[in-house]
């Protein structure tokens, strides 16, 4: 029998690494593969610059600038290298989890909505469980602000383990 799948959606705050105790608590190693899920909002990438007004290059009408122009960054080669940093930031909790036995991968993506892309990797990865930290907000801050796991956990046909912070 194929291990459960086990999403585990983090992002840079230390409340949403709050969960991982938990699943070293309560979930084997045998039986439960973990997914390490980073979804942050895609980059816009940089074109070609204009000079600046302090630098010493002087425009006039009708004329195209010149001297020295940045070389353009593309969104693709940001998507990298925030990919890159994110693995290397994600490296000690995945070896310190692997060396526990866990079968753990880490999967990055990009996207304006993040509980869209929460849903549609638990639907195509066909995923077993949520795992995640919540902030427990109530009343008025609830309504204003949008609990990310909470819209999750209202949303799914799967088990959901919600956490809320330990303060």
């Amino acid at each position: 029998m194929a291990n459960n799948k086990v999403l585990i959606p983090l992002n840079q705050s230390e409340l949403s690494r709050e969960i991982l105790p938990h699943i070293e608590r309560y979930f084997s190693s045998e039986k439960n593969d973990l997914i390490l899920f980073y979804v942050t909002k895609p980059p816009k990438g940089a074109e070609f610059g204009r000079p600046q007004a302090g630098a010493g290059h002087i425009l006039k009408p009708g004329v195209e600038p010149s001297g020295p122009m940045p070389h353009p960054i593309f969104a693709s080669q940001q998507e990298d290298s925030i990919k890159a940093h994110v693995k290397a930031e994600l490296m000690p909790i995945t070896n310190h989890l692997e060396d526990l036995g866990y079968s753990v991968s880490t999967l990055i993506d990009f996207a304006k909505d993040p509980v869209d892309e929460i849903l549609h990797i638990i639907e195509k990865d066909k995923i077993d469980l949520v795992a995640m930290s919540c902030r427990g907000r109530v009343g008025v801050t609830r309504f204003f602000f949008r609990d990310i796991a909470d819209t999750i956990a209202s949303k799914v046909k799967i088990p959901v383990l919600l956490i809320l912070p330990s303060d």
